[in-house]
């Protein structure tokens, strides 16, 4: 669908991030959790998902939008961060990075780089995370958590204590505390600062086609 907007100002376009893998690895919680600590910090924020036919093993994906303004349109067609956290979810939705857009791999779901990606963006973080969690806590599902450190730490996109305190307010108290910990692990993973810079952003200006799918 087309719409032609006709609008007395520019509408400010967020920035948005779409997190992808398969049913079971927790990526809507995890972006749950980095909704909430950006709301928090004052920020405009929409946030939602898609279930592929199976809920789990199936293709998910989480998207959050955040601005310092209202939000005008609750979707996105291409992202400014994305995080593959499985080979299937690489695959499906690396074409909808922008062009110089960020990207995280967790390398150990995700075999390789489609050799198209490098032509869209230069900006690739690929860590191990769920060989990480492995290794540090003995079990693979706070490599979500330690994720959000490292997207975090590169980008700046949310503070550190404000992820903090989403996380104790979203995860089971039997979990916490490896979760904090998983959390603090993920920015020491950082070795590389990508910045989103507000400057940069583009509006959608007074009578701009905009598709939508």
């Amino acid at each position: 669908m087309s719409v032609n907007l006709y609008t007395s100002k520019s509408i400010e376009v967020p920035f948005s991030i779409r997190i992808s893998g398969i049913g079971g690895q927790g990526n809507v919680l995890l972006g749950t959790i980095l909704s909430n600590a950006l709301s928090n910090e004052g920020k405009w924020v929409i946030q939602t998902q898609s279930y592929g036919a199976q809920v789990r093993g199936g293709l998910t994906n989480c998207d959050v939008l955040f601005f310092n303004e209202p939000i005008d349109f609750p979707q996105a067609r291409t992202f400014d961060i994305f995080f593959a956290m499985h080979d299937i979810g690489l695959k499906a939705h690396f074409k909808y990075l922008k062009n110089n857009g960020i990207l995280f791999i967790d390398s150990s779901t995700c075999s390789e780089i489609p050799p198209t990606v490098k032509v869209i963006t230069k900006k690739i973080v690929s860590v191990p995370l769920t060989q990480k969690s492995e290794e540090l806590f003995g079990r693979q599902v706070f490599s979500n958590t330690m994720s959000l450190g490292l997207i975090a730490a590169t980008t700046r996109i949310v503070d550190h204590e404000s992820l903090k305190k989403s996380v104790i307010e979203h995860v089971p108290g039997k979990y916490l505390d490896q979760n904090l910990k998983a959390l603090d692990e993920g920015y020491k993973l950082s070795d590389k600062i990508f910045e989103l810079r507000e400057d940069l952003k583009i509006p959608y200006s007074k009578g701009t086609n905009i598709n939508f799918e």
